[in-house]
């Protein structure tokens, strides 16, 4: 019981960091902006789990197949008092299965009409979507802290060599070549150590910083660079 009660702890700590390193994105300003819980939305890239309980808990939390229900992340309170949780959806899915659970007990999204029994007669929630619905996010570079991954994101023309450099790279130009995922959509994942890093693209042979990211400053030569900051590792 302690260690379970130390996991979820722990989950809560991430799923916070998660939430504000994204603060001043749409994800936040939706969360904020929720008034009632509703069935799962796809927003942004992001599964949007919501619960309203009708009495008073101590926590709500949800654990999905694809993670053989090992995992219990927990819901977060927004200030209308809406729980709330957001998952990133990862590549190439087309449905979460999911259970919540409520102060111990595990039960299907009452909010959700979809669900199935498996074998051994267990309801699991599903939450279906189409890959062509999970939109692209707005913002680069994304950092996965579970994965201890940076993941950077660019657009552009199909069919173009796209090219990461940074401090990380010495500069190189041709170091990080980036990976054509779908038409348009370049990326490429880094393990990077914790601290600031400043990075660029090379498209068609010219430097040009992340339109995705704000962050950005100028050398004195005249070089613009993006700015990337990796928090320490929990």
């Amino acid at each position: 019981m302690r260690k379970y009660s130390i996991l979820i702890a722990l989950l809560a700590t991430i799923n916070i960091l998660a939430i504000a390193s994204d603060s001043e994105g749409d994800l936040h300003i939706k969360v904020m902006r929720t008034l009632k819980a509703v069935p799962p939305e796809l927003y942004n890239g992001y599964a949007f789990f919501t619960f309203q309980p009708q009495t008073s808990v101590r926590y709500v939390g949800i654990a999905f197949l694809h993670e053989q229900f090992r995992r219990v992340h927990l819901f977060q309170r927004n200030d209308k008092g809406v729980l709330f949780f957001t998952y990133r959806i990862p590549e190439g899915m087309t449905h979460l299965d999911y259970r919540l659970v409520v102060d111990g007990l595990w039960i299907t999204d009452p909010l959700n009409p979809n669900s199935y029994q498996d074998s051994q007669g267990i309801s699991i929630s599903r939450f279906e979507f189409l890959k062509e619905q999970v939109s692209i996010t707005s913002r680069s570079p994304i950092i996965r802290e579970e994965e201890q991954k940076v993941v950077f994101l660019f657009q552009a023309e199909p069919g173009k060599d796209i090219y990461l450099t940074g401090s990380f790279a010495r500069w190189d130009p041709y170091l990080y070549r980036m990976e054509e995922v779908r038409p348009g959509l370049y990326t490429l994942s880094l393990r990077l150590l914790p601290g600031t890093h400043f990075y660029a693209f090379y498209k068609d042979g010219k430097r040009i910083r992340d339109p995705l990211n704000k962050e950005w400053r100028k050398s004195k030569e005249g070089q613009e660079a993006s700015i990337l900051i990796v928090p320490p590792r929990s």
